[in-house]
């Protein structure tokens, strides 16, 4: 068997506009073969469904989306497919430029926490259609201008569909919001070389108590646990869907110390690194 060293990464699925969108109708998509092989998009990814049902697991939380309802992909998570009974709806491959900053933030909190949401809109559906056949009929830079219109039309329904039970949009965003979208967004970005709490404190030029008070505010968690957060997803990542040794994962989350990086693997964990893979080992053969 070859040894997996890496996890795919999809990166030709938008056409020059920067999105791509498909209809899913009476099973015309395959559910199987890469579909069910575990991936990464560079970009995002939404499931709108009128009817039917779809099962997926996006970093290791499996996710069911049954009837009328939504779910989101954020660039670099790792997710595949599971099954697909008489699904019905519009699959919208889409680049986070598309995105407004005050969208991206209501992703972020939901993201890894719950990235499906049950939807009535009727609106909704119309718009994506409607987007769907612009898509297929676009030429000049007049329906361009239309689609990226629509689009942002379309976010911003997609985000009051998360947003209904919260206050977040009607409370506007203040400091301390606008800063830990930032640290989210960094952390994101560097955990692999920076790990500790004042190195985004200084990014931000803000002190570390402050940096702390503020993200366990917005957020419930300390700083350091995004950051550690980010380091053991991807961590079992690679643990999960690879079949890199421990000594390889730790030198490509930039641990010079391959015992340091299991120390702290199994302090958050309670499980060593090996462990961990000798667990899930038999969903990792779904990938072999």
């Amino acid at each position: 068997m070859k040894k997996k060293l890496n996890i795919e990464l999809h990166t030709k699925e938008l056409d020059s506009l920067g999105l791509q969108i498909r209809e899913i109708v009476a099973n015309n998509v395959d559910f199987t073969g890469h579909l069910t092989k575990a991936h990464r998009d560079d970009h995002y990814v939404f499931y709108i469904q009128q009817e039917g049902l779809i099962e997926l697991m996006i970093d290791f939380k499996n996710y069911q989306i049954k009837d009328q309802a939504l779910f989101f992909i954020a660039p670099g998570q790792v997710h595949y497919y599971t099954k697909q009974v008489d699904s019905k709806g519009f699959f919208i491959f889409l680049n986070p430029s598309y995105l407004q900053n005050i969208y991206r933030r209501i992703f972020d909190t939901y993201q890894n926490i719950s990235q499906v949401v049950p939807i009535q809109s009727i609106v909704l559906f119309k718009t994506t259609e409607l987007i769907f056949n612009q898509v297929s009929e676009a030429a000049g830079d007049i329906q361009k201008n239309i689609i990226r219109s629509l689009i942002d039309s379309l976010m911003g329904m997609v985000v009051l569909e998360f947003s209904k039970n919260e206050n977040y949009l009607k409370n506007g965003i203040d400091r301390k919001t606008e800063l830990t979208f930032q640290f989210r967004q960094l952390v994101q970005k560097h955990f692999l070389t920076l790990k500790r709490p004042k190195d985004y404190a200084a990014l931000l030029h803000i002190s570390v108590p402050y940096l702390n008070e503020m993200v366990k505010e917005q957020t419930g968690c300390a700083s350091s646990y995004w950051i550690q957060h980010e380091i053991l997803l991807e961590a079992k990542r690679l643990l999960f869907y690879t079949q890199l040794n421990t000594k390889q994962i730790a030198f490509s989350l930039q641990y010079e110390d391959h015992t340091y990086f299991s120390r702290f693997f199994k302090r958050n964990e309670g499980i060593t690194p090996l462990e961990f893979r000798k667990n899930y080992c038999d969903l990792s053969n779904q990938n072999s």
